[in-house]
């Protein structure tokens, strides 16, 4: 972290050194491995500004932000790692619905974090305690949904820093494949999974199996959460969800609030009203933008990250950084 310490910064708002300490600090050991590997291979003061500028954008900003996976390219060299990523699978199993269904009887048709009933499953004359739930997913879904060939790569892209950064991911044979599996989501009132998507609170592991204590960020929101949670297991016909996808969120989380991207983000989504459009002024940052629209790429033999505002592909069926066909295209 010698390079990290040395770090001059570019401006006053430069969370460059705060990026990368949070990632160190709160990385897995596998992860940070390969963390440490990319930052030797970079040599100057706007390279590292760069890397970590992509850490935020192709990796803690999706998880934060993603509704739909917009366009981004790759660059220096990257192509190879995502082509296997992309090589798994063209699209997810869509079972969205059904697993709800699962997920509530697994749940015993609670949220799991308030405890109270899924509204929609109690009858007229049922007076318990209810809330209306959605069926959450740790890992979002919208990563295994794309509708054009560039919305695609990008995806690759963020699975190839998802598996690079949490290699127990693979380890897990986790995938697009198994996203709408019941050991990626969990019963949870609507209000809490807009909180849980926002990284407002996680679950921290414990050393009990399936017991985690919520870590809440924004306590002023009044979320009401109790200290600690515990998975109960109602139909044991679907598998509760995997420690290690929360462990994920967690460390995203943790990442998220100290780096500093949490105003970050949370300024762009703002400017942009969550929409992909400039600001009629002209004033939107476009390094922000891309944080939550385009992503960011990273690169990979000189440590070097160039950001990018693809296009989306044209009738032609190509990818737009690309000359050869798209690997969806054939």
């Amino acid at each position: 972290m010698e390079k990290v310490d040395a770090y001059q910064p570019v401006g006053p708002k430069d969370k460059t050194v705060l990026i990368l300490r949070a990632f160190y600090a709160y990385l897995p050991e596998n992860g940070r491995v390969n963390f440490l590997h990319h930052l030797q291979s970079i040599q100057t003061n706007q390279q590292l500004h760069d890397h970590a500028q992509s850490l935020i954008d192709g990796l803690v900003a999706p998880l934060r932000s993603l509704r739909s996976t917009p366009s981004i390219s790759p660059r220096l060299g990257m192509e190879d790692s995502i082509d296997n990523i992309a090589s798994e699978s063209a699209w997810p199993m869509r079972r969205e619905a059904r697993l709800k269904t699962e997920c509530l009887a697994r749940d015993g048709s609670r949220c799991v974090v308030t405890g109270l009933f899924d509204e929609d499953s109690l009858d007229a004359s049922n007076t318990s305690p209810s809330t209306y739930t959605d069926c959450v997913h740790i890992i979002p879904f919208s990563l295994a949904s794309w509708s054009t060939e560039s919305e695609g790569y990008a995806e690759d892209i963020i699975w190839t820093n998802l598996i690079r950064h949490f290699p127990t991911i693979q380890a897990i044979k986790f995938n697009r494949e198994n996203i709408n599996d019941t050991t990626n989501a969990m019963t949870m009132s609507s209000e809490l999974h807009r909180s849980f998507g926002r990284f407002d609170f996680s679950f921290e592991e414990t050393s009990q199996p399936h017991k985690y204590r919520i870590q809440n960020y924004r306590p002023r929101l009044r979320l009401h959460l109790p200290r600690t949670v515990a998975f109960n297991w109602y139909d044991q016909r679907y598998d509760l969800p995997r420690p290690e996808l929360l462990k994920v969120h967690a460390i995203i989380a943790r990442i998220f609030h100290a780096s500093g991207a949490a105003e970050q983000i949370d300024k762009a989504l703002h400017n942009l009203g969550e929409h992909c459009e400039l600001a009629k002024d002209g004033n939107t940052d476009i390094s922000s933008m891309l944080a939550v629209t385009t992503l960011g790429v990273l690169g990979s033999r000189a440590g070097n990250v160039q950001q990018t505002r693809a296009a989306f592909p044209d009738s032609k069926n190509k990818c737009p950084e690309r000359s050869k066909e798209c690997y969806k295209c054939g």
